[in-house]
């Protein structure tokens, strides 16, 4: 019978995503207890959808959409590292993550350039050199740290996604402010439905055919990505903290910014 994950792992990865309090042993426990539960409810679903999609299949898939494969892109891995001795599972899952989105800016870009010539297909001389070369490569993927403690607000990377941790660093190298867990709580929350809407709205414009709107809805899309629109929220909610002589950032403040102006 397979082990689930040890109390102390459990812990590591939530110091991963930003809980900065000391959990105790009792909850720990609790923890893998929910973590079990939720995995079997996961499951049971997934296969339930996998075999809605393809009857009689044999192995448990992402019903959602199509993944790069695990043991292939692991195998490449494998093959270029020179300091180490093998790859784990979560450098592989890590490495499709980054590799994803890679896929993704870069056929956006290239499918803009098809549109513009009113052609429904991409073919080469529309993925430009500016998205293939190896240097571009290096400077427009979200970098293997990007939810370390080590973010930059002025490094020009992209973000795919953001932790607590993140947005108290942005923070405190804006103004020095800190943020109440609340308002971090809110500012994802924020950040997250900001993204989908225009995700959204991406889409729509791209289904229309609106050149102009799907322009404008990439460049949004791209100062989100660097960080802009979360720079723009943050300071804005550092000066309603300093009106109010408040040492602190809290939920009041950035419930009163509108994240859509």
């Amino acid at each position: 019978m397979a082990k689930p994950w040890a109390p102390s792992h459990v812990s590591e990865v939530a110091k991963g995503l930003g809980i900065d309090h000391r959990i105790s042993g009792e909850v720990k426990e609790k923890l893998v207890e929910m973590l079990h539960l939720r995995l079997k409810q996961i499951t049971r679903e997934m296969e339930e959808e996998t075999l809605l999609n393809e009857p009689g299949k044999k192995t448990l898939s992402d019903p959602n959409r199509t993944r790069l494969g695990f043991s292939r892109t692991r195998g490449l891995m494998i093959e270029e590292i020179e300091n180490v001795e093998s790859v784990s599972s979560a450098a592989v899952v890590n490495a499709n993550e980054i590799l994803e989105n890679y896929l993704k800016y870069s056929l956006l870009s290239a499918a803009e350039e098809a549109d513009n010539e009113k052609v429904g297909t991409i073919k080469i001389r529309h993925m430009s050199s500016k998205t293939t070369s190896s240097d571009n490569i290096q400077q427009t993927e979200p970098s293997l740290n990007e939810s370390s403690e080590e973010l930059s607000v002025s490094n020009g990377q992209r973000i795919e996604s953001l932790s607590p941790i993140n947005i108290k660093n942005i923070m405190k190298q804006l103004s020095g402010k800190k943020l109440d867990n609340d308002a971090v709580e809110e500012l994802l929350l924020l950040y997250y439905d900001y993204a989908s809407d225009l995700e959204y709205n991406l889409q729509k414009n791209i289904q229309q055919g609106d050149l102009s709107s799907i322009k404008i809805s990439l460049e949004k899309y791209e100062k989100l990505m660097m960080l802009g629109w979360m720079r723009r929220i943050l300071k804005s909610a550092s000066e309603k903290a300093d009106y109010e002589n408040s040492n602190s950032i809290k939920i009041e403040h950035i419930v009163a910014i509108d994240p859509w102006s």
